[in-house]
């Protein structure tokens, strides 16, 4: 009995701080809303939304020091879907003018249609372009996958993969699939041609509006800089290959983050952190933009090639494994054409270094690090890039020489092999696998 009364209480204490939390921030997050829209009903409509999900997490208010910032990022999250709700409707218009269908649906009916379309497109959008196409193109336009295939100028057997893909994604939408298998096959066809035309990652269609959306420049910068406007992202230790829209294939090395602009007078990729590989698609034309990767210092645009850059401290890597690619500085300064089997690293103040290029250095897309006599230093650091924790070298081995192959994808493996090969010994505070490590002349007394 005391326990029910105590949990009443407990109750009662989180909706009246609900209720002063919703009184002393309502009208400042309605107008944080107004001053991003221009329609006031729907900032007010939005702002309670906000306050909707509040109090279903309500328990969270103790602990909630900073009630402004907290409303401010949920309030993100809402107008982001707002703005997406709103590029569908205009794709679903679009779309529905190029394909007018004989059976209107009630507004009932377009209403529920609105709400399975935005919940697929949530399951769809993280999806590549081809993936989320085929999907589309077999679930709702009930084609089959030979016509897939002709359609995106692909093999039969990588539509099977990419539908494989998107029904994973799509694991929980039986309740959408059972309401989109209820319209006509005209309004299918309409609704898989808006899907299709929403861009991939929805927060990039709002890079415009964005420094408006966080009030400030620096914040602005800040969302730029950071992961949530990346499109592609790989985390620690993963190695990631994407098919871009254009056909290429781009590979990400561990803890990189990429941003893609490509349109038909473009194909961009801005390198924000990390190690690509690019493998073009098809032969290039004087009708055709060639892909161009953007970092720091400057441009690398691919002639019909494929090549890694590398963005690092304070410098860009490249390495061409076929064809050639040209170097641009971002400031004046001069240009350089780099052939395969060729590598160069460039600073804003132009070469750092050039020289030749071993096939061996594409291993990393495979997953293996294949080293031939590098210094147990460099080989330290090539492994840290896949691991939590860093490897450090004690000075007297540092130069050390280091050849064989070692999995990436394992660096714990990495280490132990390293062992077998050199007289090192590894130095542990404890031994987990994301602590640090010595490396260390191995006691010979051991």
């Amino acid at each position: 009995m005391h326990s029910d009364s105590n949990s009443t209480f407990q109750e009662h204490a989180l909706d009246l701080e609900f209720v002063h939390c919703y009184g002393k921030h309502v009208d400042w997050l309605a107008g944080w809303f107004r001053r991003r829209l221009s329609c006031n009903d729907v900032a007010c409509e939005l702002a309670q939304d906000v306050f909707v999900k509040l109090y279903e997490q309500r328990q969270k208010l103790p602990a909630i020091r900073e009630p402004k910032a907290w409303l401010a990022t949920m309030a993100h999250g809402l107008l982001v879907n707002h703005y997406r709700r709103a590029d569908l409707e205009k794709a679903y218009l679009a779309s529905l003018a190029a394909h007018p269908c004989e059976h209107t649906p009630s507004p009932e009916q377009k209403a529920v249609l609105f709400e399975t379309l935005l919940e697929l497109d949530r399951y769809l959008r993280e999806l590549p372009w081809k993936v989320r196409k085929a999907f589309l193109l077999a679930q709702l336009e009930g084609k089959k996958q030979q016509d897939i295939a002709l359609e995106l100028g692909v093999s039969l057997s990588m539509v099977k993969k990419y539908m494989a893909q998107a029904q994973q994604s799509c694991l929980n939408f039986e309740q959408g699939a059972k309401h989109l298998s209820n319209i006509n096959p005209e309004q299918r066809i309409v609704s898989s041609r808006a899907l299709a035309a929403m861009p991939r990652f929805s927060r990039r269609a709002l890079l415009k509006s964005l420094a408006v959306l966080f009030g400030t420049s620096g914040l602005f910068y800040g969302y730029r800089r950071s992961d949530y406007s990346a499109d592609l992202l790989s985390a620690k230790g993963e190695i990631q290959t994407h098919t871009l829209p254009d056909g290429s294939e781009i590979t990400l090395d561990s803890d990189t983050a990429v941003e893609l602009a490509f349109t038909t007078t473009q194909k961009l990729i801005v390198l924000r952190r990390g190690r690509i590989m690019i493998r073009t698609a098809g032969v290039f034309d004087s009708q055709q933009p060639k892909p161009v990767v953007r970092t720091r210092e400057g441009y690398a645009q691919a002639l019909g090639t494929v090549f890694s850059v590398e963005q690092k401290l304070r410098t860009t890597k490249i390495e061409v494994f076929e064809d050639m690619v040209q170097w641009q500085p971002l400031i004046q300064g001069t240009r350089h054409l780099l052939k395969a089997g060729e590598q160069a690293e460039f600073g804003f103040d132009g070469l750092v270094m050039h020289g030749e290029l071993s096939a061996d250095r594409a291993a990393w897309v495979r997953g293996l690090y294949v080293a031939n006599s590098v210094s147990l230093k460099t080989w330290a650091a090539e492994i840290s890039r896949y691991r939590a924790a860093q490897i450090h070298c004690d000075a007297a081995v540092e130069n050390w020489l280091v050849s064989g192959t070692f999995p990436l994808n394992k660096p714990e493996v990495a280490l132990a092999a390293l062992q077998d090969a050199l007289p090192v010994q590894l130095i542990q505070h404890h031994k987990l696998a994301a602590s640090p490590v010595l490396l260390v002349a191995r006691d010979h007394t051991q």
